[in-house]
C-alpha cells in the first residue's frame, strides 16, 4: 500500500499537468505566421468603433507596413502599437469590440476553456470530498481513540469552505469569463468575474494556511521530543501569522477595497492598489519554504529511530507525500507573472485559478490518504496489510521517547513486528508472579540501583521472627503509553 499511493498521486499529478500544452500551443500560435490574410481592410475599418478605427488606421498610414492585412494580424510590433493606443484612448467597450471584430477578420476563432476548469473543479472537489469523509468517519467511530483532533477540525474546516470555492468557481468565474478572451466578455461580467476572483484570493490564503496548521499539528501529536515540539509550535505560529498577513494584505490591496473590481470600469478614481505580481510572488515563494521547512522536520528525525530499512524507507515515502503539493505550488508561481497587470485577466489568470485549485485539494487528498489506508486496513486486513504489533516494558526517558516515535511510525508504515530501538542496555523489571517481583542481574560497572528481593514485615503485628514472608500484592507496573495504531502521517 505505501507503493500504491505515491502512484496514484503521480497519476494524479501527471494529468493535470497536461493542461501545460496550453502554454506550448499559446506560443506555438503566437510565433507562427500564416502565409496571407485576405480581407478588405476599408471594409473592416468601417466596422471598427471610431475610436478603435482612428488607431489601426493611423498606423496604417504611418508608411511602414507594406501589406496592411498582414500587419494587422500577424505583425507585433503594429499590434503594440494599435493596442496601445486603443487602451489608452477608447472605453472598455469601444476596446473589446475593436479586438474582437480583428480577430474575427483574421480567421481566429474564439477562445474557451471554461469547461476545462470546471471539469477539474467538480472531479477534484468530489475525490477530496470522499477522502475527507472516510478520514473523519475512521477516526469518529473506527479508531481507538474514537474522536476527532485539532488536526481533523482543521482539515473538515478546509473541506467546509473548499465546497463553497468549487460553487464559486463554477457559477462565479467560469459563468462570467474565466477561460475566455476579456473582448469577448461584457463589461459588466468583467466586473463581477473581478470581484469572485478577489474573494477567490482570500479563501484560497484561508484553506493553505489551514492545512498547513493541520500537518504541523499531526507531527506535534506523533514527536514528544522537547526540542522538535519547540520547532513545531514555532512553526505552527509562523504558519499562522504569515497567513492573517497575506489575508489582510489581500483584503486591503486596493484602497478604496472596491477599486479591485471598479478599476475595469476605467472610471476616474483616485483609489490606488498595491503591486500585486510583487506580493503574490513572496507569498508563493514563502509558502513553498514553509512547505519544504515542514517536510524536513520528521525527515530529520528518521535518523534517530533503529528502524529496519523497508520501514524507514516506508516512512520517509509517506513524509515525502507533501512534496506534490510543493510541486504545485513551484508551478503555480510561473502563473503569476501577469498576477494583475494582464490586460486579458479572464484568460491570463485562468492558469493562476486552475493551479490555485490542484494545489488546495492535492493538499488535503495527501492529508486524508494515510486515514484511508488505515480504514482499509481495518475493513480488509489481509489485503491491505496488518497493524498488529509487539511492544516491550523499557526504562529510561530519553529511549521511553524515542520508543514512542517509532512505535506510532511503525503503526503507519507496518511491514511486520517491532525491531528493537537501539543498542543501548536498559533495565527490564521482570514480573515473577502477581505478589514477587525481581530485577535483572545488574551490567558491569552499572551502580547498584536496582530492585532485590527484600523480606517484608509489619511492625504493628509484631516483632520480626526471622522468617521470609512474601511481599504485598503490588499493582502491576504499567507500560509505557503506547500510541493507539491508526496514528498516520501526510
Amino acid at each position: 500500500m505505501i507503493r500504491v499511493r505515491p502512484l496514484l498521486l503521480a497519476w494524479c499529478f501527471l494529468g493535470c499537468c497536461q493542461a501545460q500544452n496550453g502554454y506550448s500551443s499559446l506560443a506555438t500560435r503566437a510565433s507562427s505566421t500564416p502565409p496571407a490574410y485576405h480581407f478588405d481592410v476599408s471594409q473592416y475599418l468601417s466596422h471598427l468603433p471610431a475610436c478603435g478605427a482612428s488607431c489601426v488606421n493611423a498606423s496604417i498610414t504611418a508608411g511602414w507596413c507594406a501589406d496592411p492585412a498582414l500587419c494587422i494580424c500577424s505583425d507585433k510590433v503594429f499590434f503594440n502599437e494599435v493596442h496601445g493606443c486603443v487602451k489608452s484612448s477608447c472605453p472598455h467597450d469601444e476596446q473589446s469590440m475593436t479586438r474582437n471584430m480583428t480577430e474575427a477578420a483574421c480567421g481566429r476563432p474564439p477562445r474557451d476553456k471554461s469547461y476545462q476548469y470546471n471539469a477539474t473543479s467538480i472531479a477534484l472537489c468530489t475525490i477530496t470530498g470522499i477522502l475527507v469523509f472516510a478520514r473523519l468517519i475512521f477516526k469518529q467511530w473506527f479508531s481507538s481513540q474514537r474522536k476527532l483532533n485539532l488536526d481533523d477540525w482543521l482539515i473538515f474546516a478546509s473541506v467546509s469552505v473548499g465546497l463553497p470555492c468549487t460553487i464559486i468557481n463554477i457559477t462565479g468565474l467560469t459563468a462570467n469569463g474565466l477561460g475566455k478572451d476579456a473582448w469577448n466578455v461584457s463589461q459588466s461580467n468583467l466586473v463581477d468575474f473581478a470581484r469572485f476572483f478577489f474573494i477567490q484570493q482570500i479563501l484560497y490564503l484561508f484553506l493553505m494556511t489551514t492545512i498547513k496548521s493541520s500537518l504541523i499539528y499531526f507531527y506535534l501529536t506523533i514527536f514528544p521530543n522537547k526540542r522538535v515540539r519547540i520547532v513545531l509550535w514555532s512553526t505552527f505560529g509562523v504558519n499562522i501569522a504569515w497567513g492573517i498577513t497575506c489575508i489582510l494584505v489581500t483584503v486591503f490591496q486596493c484602497v478604496p477595497v472596491e477599486n479591485y473590481w471598479l478599476r475595469y470600469l476605467q472610471q476616474d478614481s483616485s483609489g490606488q492598489c498595491l503591486n500585486m505580481n510583487l506580493l503574490g510572488w513572496t507569498n508563493g515563494a514563502v509558502s513553498v519554504a514553509i512547505d519544504l521547512w515542514i517536510i524536513g522536520i520528521p525527515l530529520s528525525q528518521m535518523r534517530k529511530l533503529d528502524l529496519h530499512w523497508k520501514k524507514k524507507i516506508g516512512a520517509v515515502v509517506m513524509f515525502l507525500t507533501g512534496t506534490f503539493v510543493t510541486v504545485v505550488s513551484i508551478l503555480r508561481l510561473q502563473s503569476l507573472l501577469y498576477f494583475y497587470s494582464s490586460s486579458n485577466p479572464t484568460w491570463d489568470l485562468w492558469y493562476t485559478a486552475w493551479w490555485s485549485t490542484i494545489e488546495i485539494n492535492i493538499g488535503l487528498i495527501c492529508a486524508c490518504l494515510p486515514a484511508v489506508r488505515l480504514l482499509l486496513v481495518r475493513m480488509w486486513p489481509r489485503v491491505f496489510g496488518n497493524t498488529s504489533r509487539s511492544t516491550s516494558w523499557v526504562s529510561g526517558s530519553q529511549h521511553a521517547m524515542a520508543r514512542q516515535d517509532q512505535l506510532r511510525i511503525e503503526s503507519l508504515v507496518d511491514f511486520g513486528p517491532q525491531d528493537v530501538l537501539s543498542p543501548k542496555k536498559e533495565r527490564h523489571m521482570e514480573i515473577t508472579s502477581p505478589t514477587m517481583y525481581k530485577s535483572l542481574p545488574k551490567e558491569p560497572n552499572e551502580p547498584s540501583s536496582g530492585m532485590a528481593v527484600k523480606p517484608w514485615s509489619n511492625n504493628s503485628r509484631g516483632a520480626y521472627d526471622g522468617r521470609e514472608k512474601s511481599l504485598p500484592p503490588l499493582p502491576l507496573p504499567k507500560p509505557l503509553p503506547v500510541p493507539p495504531k491508526d496514528r498516520y502521517l501526510l
